[in-house]
């Protein structure tokens, strides 16, 4: 490659740093009267998950994702204060106490390892993890615990009265050697199965080591050593090596860049601090890292993000972000207003001048110099001045140079002009005035030919066409078609756009100017910021909305970005880098592609204000007060997914905290209904900026994403009765990517009262009392039912018994009327006789007239007793014939009582008068297959024609025992046929089921 091209590729990349005296580092510090709780640091780890733990000496706190989380001697500690912290190889946390030995935490609870369990003594003062074992520094020798079964072999070796105080440990050689204070360096060996300390040196006085590839750095009083550890762990005189430094370094701790940072402390002076060691010596990084103490007593660094954590005696803990992602090049007391560029070279406008850059020199043009080329073209100039009257926004000529300000600064065929409150400055590349216009304009801007446009607020635009003569065409204010009150302003292809506050969006095209607002192309009028993004316009509003417009061939808004998706309000500035939009506010700076957002804010290191930015190659520079910021845009769009972990914490439950250990299945939880007020609480894998996380949730795959928060928590009040699949959505800010994952199963278990089974036994109860209920109805209407029963079998045999009371005095009238007749016909043995047989018949009616039946055997002795009586009264002239079917058991077959009396009655009365001759009456018996009893009574009388009303039919007997048969259920016109014929006699017959 062409040395000039060399030249020309990395010029921009190194211009701006090259502009400063010094770089600063994006750091913050954690005090006591913030989140510690004590402001001496003794102690620093970054564990194998990038959480922070910081030992003070009042407390051990533990720093996730910048939640600060204090651990006291009430929750487990052996002593408050903590100046050792290490990790084992099972991923628990070791803290060694000032006083009370060693606290183990399995991230649950804390054991306590103290002298009473073999420590050799209670006051840590270094913890080293090696292997299978943790070696424990005291004031008077060593421990080695083993961390699975926690046995203790504690060793001193100590000859004389003093202090076997251990400092640090180092590993060489898969050997641990403990360097002590002032008894000299020792390795552990194994002699006789048994662990032994070997003095390997004498060195006294040494404070802390650090082992760097086959070097050894070696800290002691005002000094340190740099050695070969072969070397140094040979050496028996006392620190017979080359003394470099000063102070006494506490700590050290190597970075991914292989830079060393020492923690300095004098104890007496004040010659301590932050260091890098670079070579043999000690750089101060204080006023790089801001860290303002001189007694730094602590380090820690997170290789993953690059942070250096800086602990002290007296101001607490600082936190510096060593990446380059974000870099502050400090200018003290310049403001950097604006930046701009030509071919080969580069321009910062400052606030008190401006400093142009090329390959060879830079040149600093400064506001007294601007001042001289001012009034040199008052003294010179020829042209008339520009008037008030004439419509110019008129110039102050008596402003000092102190009082100068600068509006902008924009290039225009590599000529710089630059617009000020005393004119506008048109200046070459080296730094030598081109042109002086004495124009006030606080936005001007040029044609694509070239030529300069300057508004005026208050008194419409001019379009010069020729600077020298001052040649212009002007375009009034009242056009409806003339930009005014212009704020923003940019030059694209054949066209020169204008914003306006009030008026919208303008455009010069085509030796013209046009209004999108008046001609009805757009109808957003409060604009503020425009830039180019490929192709097409992005332009914001006063409000914050940024628009991304095409107005190649016509108008038409692409994407509207609502300042909701933006944050802060009021836009700096729109550049872009690309295709990447770049949108500075109130609050950072927000990157934008492809609906991804990346934004950046002061916890990357990035302050207020913004007041002015350029791109430059792949870096941003952003201009601000006491310096600018430099950004690598490439390490910013392509950064990649930094949480991919989400993990419960706690859980709270009717505003009761309960420990995840209660629950067996952690990510399946079942909770009574009463306990339905659930706060879930939950953190990310370490993350470098926490606070640029937003979390949402969802009950269920099908609802909708709760709104966004900051709290890694998720309060759920008075859950209903249901299964819930808590899915939760991580959105980070710092890289514009997501992470989504399911937090845990939480399942609101319903009242007993909603259970299936409680709703089967309910159900299986209401059935059990309904039918109980049916049963008790239907026994009720049974029992009323027999109970009507027998009432009306009473009121039938009531009646019945009437009904047979009503036959006896029917018979009995007629008995006595025969036995009148043999008294009147003197006939007294027949009365007697007569008289014999009635009195017997009245007998057997008063015994059976209360039955409602009998056996067949009894009516066929009954109707032989009333036919003996009745007969007897015709003196013995009718032949009676009973006749009786042997398959009838006539003890067995039972019939209503007193059925076949009345109509053998009958035939006595009414069917033999005195001209017929040999009356006959027959009564038989006959059973017929189907289980029916015929009783057939059959005269050779008088009978009667069908259609006469014949005594028989209206025989009061007769109507009784159909009465008596209907009550007793039979059907009469099947029981009783009644056959006759005049002068052919009369039968009845009477079928009776049996």
């Amino acid at each position: 490659m062409p040395s000039y091209k060399i030249i020309k590729l990395f010029l921009f990349l190194f211009l701006w740093v090259n502009l400063a005296f010094s770089q600063n580092y994006p750091s913050k510090n954690y005090t006591a009267a913030t989140e510690l709780p004590n402001n001496a640091v003794r102690s620093l780890l970054v564990d194998s998950n990038n959480i922070l733990w910081i030992g003070t000496e009042n407390g051990v706190v533990k720093k996730e994702n910048d939640v600060f989380t204090t651990f006291f001697e009430e929750d487990g500690l052996a002593l408050n204060s903590c100046w050792a912290i290490a990790e084992d190889k099972n991923k628990k946390l070791w803290f060694g106490s000032y006083g009370e030995g060693v606290s183990i935490y399995d991230g649950v609870k804390f054991k306590v390892i103290s002298e009473k369990d073999g420590v050799v003594h209670n006051e840590i003062t270094k913890l080293f993890s090696y292997g299978n074992h943790m070696f424990v520094g005291t004031s008077n020798g060593v421990s080695i615990i083993d961390i699975n079964t926690y046995k203790v072999l504690s060793l001193n070796e100590n000859p004389g009265n003093e202090l076997f105080r251990v400092q640090d440990f180092f590993e060489y050689k898969n050997q641990v050697h403990v360097v002590t204070y002032n008894s000299g360096v020792y390795k552990i060996l194994n002699k006789n199965d048994q662990k032994i300390l070997v003095e390997v040196n004498d060195h006294k006085y040494i404070y802390s080591v650090l082992v760097d590839n086959d070097s050894i750095y070696s800290s002691n009083k005002g000094f340190f050593t740099k050695s070969k550890i072969d070397v140094y762990v040979k050496e028996k005189d006392s620190i017979p090596l080359k003394k470099h430094g000063h102070s006494i370094i506490w700590d050290y701790v190597k970075t991914g860049d292989h830079k060393i940072f020492a923690a300095a402390w004098g104890i007496y002076g004040s010659n301590g601090g932050i260091y890098e060691v670079k070579g043999n010596q000690l750089i101060s990084r204080a006023s790089d890292f801001n860290v303002l103490s001189n007694k730094v007593i602590s380090l820690a660094y997170n290789a993953r993000f690059e942070k250096l954590y800086v602990g002290t005696k007296d101001s607490g803990l600082f936190e510096i972000n060593l990446n380059n992602q974000i870099k502050f090049n400090k200018l003290q007391g310049k403001n950097i207003i604006g930046f701009a560029k030509t071919k080969n070279t580069s321009a910062v406008l400052l606030n008190d001048g401006i400093i142009l850059k090329s390959a060879e020199n830079e040149t600093k043009i400064t506001l007294p110099q601007l001042k001289k080329w001012q009034e040199k073209h008052l003294l010179n100039t020829k042209l008339p001045l520009p008037k008030h009257q004439d419509n110019f926004y008129e110039l102050d000529y008596s402003t000092k140079a102190k009082d100068i300000s600068f509006y902008d600064i924009q290039v225009s065929q590599d000529i710089y002009w630059i617009n000020t409150n005393i004119g506008i400055f048109a200046i070459r590349i080296s730094g030598e005035l081109h042109q002086y216009l004495p124009l006030h304009s606080e936005e001007i801007n040029f044609t694509e030919a070239g030529n300069l446009i300057e508004t005026n607020p208050y008194g419409g635009v001019r379009m010069y066409s020729d600077l020298g003569v001052f040649k212009y065409t002007y375009f009034k204010q009242e056009d409806p078609q003339t930009p005014t009150m212009v704020v923003n302003s940019l030059q694209q292809a054949n066209k020169t756009y204008f914003l306006s506050v009030f008026s919208g969006l303008f455009v010069w095209e085509n030796n013209g100017f046009k209004s999108y607002l008046q001609n009805g192309i757009w109808k957003e009028k409060k604009l503020k910021h425009i830039s180019a993004l490929g192709k097409n316009l992005v332009i914001s509003n006063e409000f914050g909305d940024v628009f991304i417009v095409n107005d190649e061939a016509s108008f038409n808004i692409l994407k509207k970005i609502p300042r909701a998706k933006i944050k802060g309000n009021s836009i700096s500035f729109l550049k872009e880098y690309k295709g990447t939009l770049l949108i500075g506010t109130e609050k950072g700076l927000t990157l934008y592609k492809n609906d991804r957002f990346i934004f950046l804010d002061e916890e990357q290191g990035l302050k207020q204000p913004l007041l002015s930015a350029e791109v430059n190659q792949n870096k941003l520079s952003i201009g601000s007060e006491n310096g600018f910021y430099t950004i690598n845009l490439d390490v910013i769009s392509n950064s990649n997914a930094l949480v991919n972990q989400i993990n419960l914490k706690g859980i709270s439950i009717n505003n009761n905290k309960f420990p995840l250990g209660q629950f067996a299945d952690k990510e399946n939880i079942s909770l009574p209904h009463n306990e339905n007020t659930v706060l879930l609480k939950f953190s990310t894998n370490a993350h470098p900026y926490p606070h640029k996380l937003t979390h949402q949730y969802r009950l269920n795959p099908n609802e909708n994403w709760s709104l966004p928060s900051s709290k890694p928590e998720i309060f759920l009040p008075f859950l209903p009765t249901e299964n819930y699949n808590v899915d939760v959505r991580v959105i980070d800010g710092s890289t514009g990517l997501s992470y989504t994952q399911s937090l845990l199963k939480l399942a609101i278990l319903p009242p007993f009262w909603k259970t299936w089974w409680f709703l089967l036994l309910i159900m299986f109860t209401i059935s059990i009392v309904v039918y109980s209920i049916y049963r008790f109805q239907i026994k009720q209407t049974k029992n009323f039912e027999i109970q009507k029963g027998l009432i009306q079998k009473r009121l039938e045999e009531t009646k019945m018994e009437a009904l047979l009371s009503q036959m006896n005095p029917h018979f009995i009238f007629n008995a006595m009327n025969s036995i009148q007749n043999y008294i009147m016909d003197s006939d007294i043995d027949n009365a007697t006789l007569f008289l014999g047989d009635f009195s017997k018949l009245i007998r057997l009616n008063l015994d059976h007239c209360t039955k409602p039946t009998f056996l067949l055997i009894e009516e066929i002795e009954y109707l032989q007793s009333y036919i003996r009586v009745e007969n007897t009264r015709f003196n013995n002239t009718i032949k009676v014939i009973i006749e009786i079917d042997p398959l009838i058991d006539v003890y067995d077959v039972e019939i209503p009582t007193m059925l076949l009396q009345t109509f053998v009655e009958n035939v006595f009365v009414h069917a033999f008068p005195p001209r017929i001759s040999n009356p006959t009456l027959k009564v038989s018996f006959k059973l017929l297959s189907d289980g029916v009893l015929e009783c057939k009574i059959e005269d050779n009388g008088i009978g009667f024609p069908s259609n006469s009303t014949n005594k028989l039919h209206k025989s009061k007997g007769v109507t009784l025992v159909k009465e008596r048969l209907s009550l007793l259920g039979y059907n009469i016109e099947k029981a009783i046929q009644i056959i006759s014929a005049k002068n052919k006699g009369t039968t009845i017959i009477i079928t009776l089921p049996i």
